[in-house]
């Protein structure tokens, strides 16, 4: 049979790993296509840029919007199980599961809130797919494409920085603040303060070589909570006791209305913040824990060309 679509994998996908195992990418890779009764030769079909097989390409996209309604979870790098919310789906019997059906877990609705994913009217919807296919053209069509693989690369971002350690994170935002210009002159500009306890600045980043413009970081690795206006009220003492006048606030998470208006009410101390959304989209834009899969060349018709000769 022809290779499925990327939401005719997805309830498949989450019934593959109904008796609460863990499973390797390989695993599940192995079981959907005896699943589907995919040949050989359907499983060396290459997507159009040749980076990847077609069927691994769709199960790695089935596998993000599972984990993005909050079926599935990852364990361990590379390792997929079931979660509690899509054994409880599955014991509706579900006849499909597609992106309409994803609309009915809060999980799915708070990650498109986050990441403005405007999937539900996109193309990348069955029920709108043609009638999205009349109104864009191939230009706005490949741009919101563009944008549908950055949000869930944005939120891969994020889940990876959750992961991992506090200190870990504390180093991948120095390295982006640097990578976005920020102590330039130098890689030894940036500096990992935080494990020493340096009094509530988690890093600094020197503006010149002398060191006479400086500014403070404090880097939150939050799972669920929001920053508050209490963190922004330490973080400001903390700048004052080091006697810096410009901070900058990252977290993975979100601020607060009143941890906003704290930093913007701030006199003594200009105060940038940057949440979880803008953090990951930043890593995006600059590079940072990202490569480029891919790049695409739009030409036109160069019109003076033809008119000189």
């Amino acid at each position: 049979m022809p290779v499925p679509d990327f939401q005719t994998i997805m309830l498949p996908f989450l019934q593959n790993l109904k008796d609460g195992n863990k499973q390797s990418l390989n695993q599940v890779m192995e079981n959907l296509a005896s699943h589907f009764n995919l040949t050989q030769e359907d499983l060396a079909i290459l997507v159009p840029s040749g980076q990847m097989g077609l069927f691994r390409n769709r199960v790695g996209w089935s596998r993000s919007y599972l984990k993005n309604a909050g079926l599935i979870h990852y364990p361990e790098r590379g390792v997929y199980q079931i979660t509690q919310i899509g054994l409880n789906f599955l014991k509706t019997n579900p006849k499909k599961l597609r992106m309409q059906e994803l609309l009915q877990f809060p999980l799915y609705n708070e990650w498109r809130s986050t990441f403005n994913s405007n999937t539900e009217s996109g193309s990348i919807v069955e029920s709108n797919t043609n009638k999205e296919e009349e109104v864009l053209t191939p230009q706005e069509r490949l741009s919101t494409t563009i944008d549908t693989i950055n949000q869930q690369l944005a939120s891969d971002i994020l889940d990876t920085l959750k992961r991992n350690t506090f200190q870990y994170f504390e180093k991948f935002v120095v390295q982006l603040l640097q990578s976005m210009g920020y102590g330039g002159f130098s890689k030894d500009s940036g500096v990992v303060t935080g494990a020493s306890g340096d009094n509530g600045i988690d890093g600094v980043i020197l503006q010149d070589v002398l060191g006479l413009e400086s500014v403070g970081i404090q880097a939150k690795r939050y799972t669920d909570n929001s920053t508050g206006s209490r963190d922004i009220r330490d973080f400001i003492g903390s700048l004052a006791v080091k006697g810096f006048n410009k901070g900058v606030f990252l977290t993975t998470s979100s601020f607060s209305q009143e941890a906003i208006k704290t930093a913007s009410e701030s006199k003594q101390h200009k105060i940038i913040l940057i949440d979880g959304k803008k953090l990951a989209n930043l890593a995006i834009e600059f590079n940072v824990g990202v490569q480029i899969e891919e790049t695409i060349l739009l030409k036109r018709i160069d019109m003076d060309f033809f008119e000189e000769i």
